[in-house]
């Protein structure tokens, strides 16, 4: 996987506090943009939890995709595909995409990706899939080009999940017990669902291809569809699952 990554830094004009170019996301003031910054985290701490957002590898914790663009709302960030191409290469499917950061009117980042069937994870992967992971990517590495920060102040890793290699991120076997049958068949039934989102979907994907040990297969079920304790001979359900409020 290649990348290459920008990111166009604020202006102060002759020491004052307002920006030359809209790009400052803080307060000029090194504590009160800390404070700012803190908060963000705050709420992230509560709101962004579960597979949907961060992924659990080996000792650390990765921030989805999908955990960087709702940092990135809440400040005004959204991303932008410039391209999303396929390389002529022969015997491989392989795209390469761009994707900028815009805010204001004003590019903050940008960033560009590589896919390739020839990676492990994207052997048997389906043209389509190949071609969203390049802009996925691409889209990770800017915000965390960006925001880096907010991910250690969030006591996570700053880079993007989806950047890890198949030998990080392990394609032995996981610890424990593997997924049962009736667990793989109901992951295998949730990328069917169309309330999921595209990164959710290619996540999933990839558990199954780089095997899901059973209680990370009830924890990913939980998430989706609730939580259900037994009360005597039947099943109670405690907790709703995200997919509910879609």
């Amino acid at each position: 996987m290649e990348t290459h990554e920008s990111v166009i830094p604020a202006v102060y004009p002759n020491g004052q506090a307002e920006i030359a170019n809209g790009t400052a996301l803080f307060s000029q003031d090194p504590e009160q943009a800390f404070i700012e910054a803190q908060r963000i985290v705050n709420v992230v701490a509560k709101r962004c939890t579960g597979p949907g957002y961060l992924a659990q590898i080996g000792s650390k914790t990765y921030p989805t995709v999908s955990w960087w663009t709702v940092i990135g709302a809440t400040l005004g960030l959204f991303p932008q595909v410039i391209y999303a191409r396929r390389l002529d290469r022969e015997n491989e499917i392989a795209y390469e995409s761009r994707v900028e950061i815009h805010r204001n009117g004003q590019i903050i980042a940008s960033g560009e990706a590589m896919c390739s069937s020839k990676e492990e994870r994207w052997a048997t992967a389906e043209e389509y899939a190949i071609k969203s992971m390049s802009s996925t990517r691409a889209t990770g590495k800017c915000f965390r080009l960006a925001l880096s920060f907010i991910a250690i102040l969030a006591g996570v890793e700053a880079t993007p999940a989806e950047e890890i290699p198949v030998v990080e991120n392990s394609r032995q076997k996981p610890n424990g017990v593997g997924a049962t049958e009736k667990q793989l068949a109901s992951l295998k039934n949730l990328l069917k669902d169309q309330r999921i989102t595209e990164d959710e979907r290619l996540r999933i994907q990839n558990l199954l291809l780089d095997g899901v040990g059973k209680e990370r297969a009830s924890t990913i079920m939980e998430y989706f569809y609730g939580k259900s304790i037994r009360k005597g001979s039947e099943w109670v359900r405690v907790e709703e699952g995200v997919l509910f409020s879609r």
